[in-house]
């Protein structure tokens, strides 16, 4: 089950109260971060509680989503302002 799947299960809407104080641990014994993100089609935001290795592995493929993005961006350049290698509508 992917990380992105376990986080939408996980996820609840809280206040900053409503995060516990005390580390939280998975039944193997991974240390549980928990942290209020806010949707962008929302003002709620919601409790997303993942591992800290989940919360690595998330990091690291938007680092990845953000380099793919910024090389292509930079490599193929504009075409008559728009992004990428589409041409505007005629």
């Amino acid at each position: 089950m992917s990380a992105f799947l376990i986080g939408i299960m996980l996820a609840q809407v809280a206040t900053p109260a409503d995060i516990p104080k005390k580390p939280l641990y998975t039944a193997t014994g991974e240390k549980v971060r928990c942290e209020l993100v806010t949707e962008l089609h929302s003002r709620i935001p919601s409790r997303i509680c993942r591992t800290e290795g989940q919360w690595a592995e998330i990091e690291r493929q938007n680092d990845k989503a953000l380099r793919d993005s910024s090389k292509n961006t930079s490599s193929e350049g504009f075409n008559n302002g728009f992004a990428g290698t589409l041409s505007p509508p005629h």
